[in-house]
């Protein structure tokens, strides 16, 4: 239990004084866009993850469960309702395309020493590397879209707005890793460019549920809407949706 405030909603702030993003998804146009579930970010024994065990436990206790309890099952039930539907998947990989760091933009470069040199543990692994590959529980299939980006946002420094709109697609359904960097950026882009996004709550995690409960309630105001696993499997089995 936790004694945060819930996530922003029409239902949770009823006294907003600003309309609600509102839209409703036309599931042949819609997509599962899986933001940065890799090794580094999501695999417990490897990356992050395990510096966060080692050496800020009380971090990891709230993070390392929120992963592989909750969104990352949540992640592999949203692929496999899409798989089964027929639906586009797109995967992003978030890192260095070179091994020696040299495309990423400075500020990152300098968070990565600075990193290794407070943790011994960088923040990003480069392409090609076990910790850069999605984890072995969402494995992508040879027919999906997989982004690999060295920005936060997957639209700042991939062709992925493109590739999306050859695909007839408008609507993005995010979910992935970090809820308060990749997976709000990116959401807040699309919305931006004239995609519908919707994250799913309980399909993404950071390293602190109140950065979690913050990003999300900021995105829900303004850009997009903010559901849960359920609620998107039962709209696509339905095939019908509300807008609520």
């Amino acid at each position: 239990m936790t004694d945060l405030p819930p996530i922003d909603s029409p239902e949770t702030l009823p006294g907003w004084h600003m309309p609600w993003p509102g839209f409703t998804i036309d599931w042949r146009r819609a997509a599962l866009v899986l933001v940065d579930l890799q090794n580094y970010g999501c695999n417990p024994k490897v990356g992050v993850a395990a510096m966060l065990a080692a050496r800020y436990p009380e971090i990891a206790s709230y993070y390392i469960p929120r992963l592989t309890d909750v969104a990352i099952p949540n992640a592999r039930r949203l692929l496999d309702a899409f798989r089964d539907a027929g639906l586009p998947v797109v995967f992003t990989r978030h890192g260095p395309l070179l091994a020696d760091g040299s495309d990423m933009i400075a500020r990152r470069r300098r968070r990565d020493t600075d990193s290794v040199a407070s943790t011994t543990t960088p923040t990003l692994w480069h392409r090609g590397t076990f910790e850069h590959e999605v984890i072995a529980d969402l494995t992508p299939r040879a027919d999906e879209l997989v982004i690999d980006k060295n920005t936060s946002s997957a639209f700042n420094s991939t062709g992925i707005e493109w590739l999306l709109r050859n695909k007839g697609i408008d609507t993005l359904i995010l979910g992935g890793m970090a809820t308060d960097m990749c997976v709000e950026t990116t959401a807040r882009d699309a919305a931006d460019r004239g995609f519908n996004a919707v994250i799913v709550e309980d399909s993404a995690a950071t390293f602190f549920e109140r950065h979690h409960r913050a990003a999300l309630s900021g995105f829900a105001r303004v850009f997009g809407q903010v559901r849960s696993t359920d609620a998107i499997l039962a709209a696509l089995a339905a095939r019908t949706d509300t807008g609520a």
